[in-house]
């Protein structure tokens, strides 16, 4: 059967979306506001109308439809473990956009234990969590009834099942046109025997907003594209118009003059000049030689953040949000999205704008777990792979790495918050093709954040270079990795990294020397996975 997942706190689906372009089938997806369910319905996200829940996900009667539908599937499916858990709990206690929290907020930030009580009862095989960058140092109430960091009641509950990495990356890095920086967090169940560093999507270089949105139809005020129904200037007041028509790239109306400053008219008459944005980025226009801005869930006003396009006086259109989100056109919105047209769509965006920017700006990129879905494929085949001699691979990373009699992966790596925020390169010689197979992809997750990364391998044959250059394009070679053959040893004092019999050493530079330090003696919090 089909890889399965179930989604908790799923808005509008727009970051499952790339699981269904993986071939995974959803067996339930847990929602809070009914127009968010019916997106996903519109798109038919599950197979059963009975997996879409829509209900608090704190209350019992969720967790036991959910369990339900577990129970469905095993009897009529064949289902025996669920492959994902993805959850992406309400973060407006943690946002530095909400920079107003109030204690009802604060609360809200304990619905992630409602996804780790889901995780514990349902057990799949690996889990995932998309947040804020501030998620795992954010307070929550603990299962325990103690409040604590979330990473800790994560670890708490977790770890004892599950390898668990995490760490905060911005998605611009990651193949998404616009900034956006996350906590991603993955468990990999520990029978599985996989390093959760496998799933963590690869690096790519910036896609500049000139690259992404730069080729659509330009806009003047209140213009529509004539093919599409979602590329449209987005009407304001007129007056509007005289804050943003001079702005260069990059500028925001709170730099204008006093008479061209965005005001309001109090009761008596009088026009009074906003205050400066809080974060200093509304009224701003936005730049071609940048990827785009995060994209907030107000994107339909001048004065949300970074929102007005590089050269129209308009806000961003509903295309160009959706191409920064990486949602393909073939996303709905509604199921009557087919017989949406340019000249019928005024009545349908009167009903549906406001919710489908809400949605976007709520949203995971798809890109981000369409890469993520497409290493759980990689990874489950390989574990689930019969090793039996004389059946056929199905693909180079279990033919590869069968081949080379490398099964496991196990010990620990160091503490991602030991990382240097100044770290330009890694450098890592490896000793032979088995060395290089072994610690390749969770190096290059680990060392993601950094500008370059460079293998030096060592003896190894052509049939054995041939093999290792198949290995590197199973999850696609990012661009920032450089591998080279060498001949001859370099000294030992140019790596960062030593990894030879199997094991993975951190190289220290003192006025005593090299100290070669094992990565097994590291943070064991922060994962037992090299």
């Amino acid at each position: 059967m089909k890889r399965t997942y179930i989604s908790l706190f799923s808005s509008a689906g727009v970051g499952c979306y790339g699981f269904k372009l993986n071939g995974f089938e959803c067996v339930a997806t847990n929602e809070l506001l009914e127009p968010r369910i019916e997106i996903q319905k519109a798109n038919n996200k599950c197979k059963y109308d009975s997996g879409y829940i829509c209900g608090d996900a704190t209350s019992q009667e969720t967790h036991e439809l959910i369990q339900k539908e577990i129970d469905f599937w095993k009897a009529n499916e064949g289902l025996i473990d669920i492959d994902v858990v993805f959850a992406t709990p309400p973060c407006q206690g943690m946002s530095t956009v909400n920079y107003k929290k109030t204690d009802h907020e604060q609360k809200r930030n304990s619905l992630v234990v409602e996804a780790i009580k889901l995780i514990k009862d349902i057990h799949p095989k690996i889990f995932v969590f998309e947040n804020v960058r501030a998620f795992m140092k954010s307070t929550c109430t603990d299962i325990s009834g103690q409040d604590m960091p979330i990473s800790d009641s994560i670890y708490n509950n977790l770890s004892e099942e599950y390898f668990i990495y995490w760490k905060v990356i911005n998605f611009k890095d990651y193949g998404v046109p616009s900034s956006r920086p996350r906590t991603l967090v993955i468990g990999t169940r520990k029978n599985i025997n996989i390093s959760p560093l496998l799933i963590f999507p690869t690096r790519q270089n910036e896609i500049l907003l000139k690259d992404s949105i730069g080729s659509f139809p330009r806009l003047s005020y209140c213009e529509k594209d004539k093919s599409d129904p979602f590329h449209f200037a987005r009407p304001f007041p007129r007056y509007m118009l005289e804050w943003i028509k001079d702005l260069k790239e990059g500028e925001t109306a709170f730099n204008n003059p006093d008479e061209t400053k965005p005001y309001t008219i109090d009761a008596q008459g009088n026009r009074v000049i906003n205050k400066g944005a809080y974060m200093g980025n509304k009224y701003r226009r936005l730049i071609w030689d940048r990827p785009g801005a995060c994209i907030a869930t107000r994107s339909d006003v001048m004065s949300s953040q970074d929102t007005i396009h590089p050269c129209d006086n308009r806000v961003l259109s509903i295309r160009e949000l959706m191409t920064l989100m990486t949602i393909p056109n073939s996303f709905k919105w509604t199921s009557k999205d087919e017989e949406l047209t340019v000249e019928n769509a005024e009545e349908y965006l009167k009903k549906n704008e406001g919710n489908i920017r809400r949605c976007i700006g709520e949203a995971v990129p798809t890109q981000i777990i369409k890469d993520i879905a497409n290493k759980i494929n990689i990874v489950l085949d390989y574990a689930e792979f019969n090793c039996e001699f004389g059946l056929k691979s199905r693909n180079a990373f279990i033919e590869i790495t069968n081949k080379y009699g490398l099964l496991p992966y196990n010990n620990s790596f160091p503490n991602v918050d030991d990382l240097k925020e100044d770290l330009q390169e890694v450098k890592a010689k490896v000793d032979g093709v088995k060395n290089f197979i072994l610690y390749y992809h969770q190096i290059i997750s680990f060392y993601s954040h950094v500008n370059s990364i460079e293998f030096d391998v060592y003896d190894t044959s052509e049939i054995e270079r041939v093999d290792i250059n198949k290995f590197i394009q199973v999850f696609s070679h990012p661009q920032n990795v450089n591998i080279a053959f060498e001949e001859y040893y370099k000294p030992i004092k140019v790596y960062n990294l030593l990894i030879e019999n199997q094991k993975c050493y951190n190289l220290k530079q003192s006025k005593k020397g090299t100290n070669k330090n094992s990565v097994s003696e590291s943070d064991s919090q922060q994962l037992a996975l090299f």
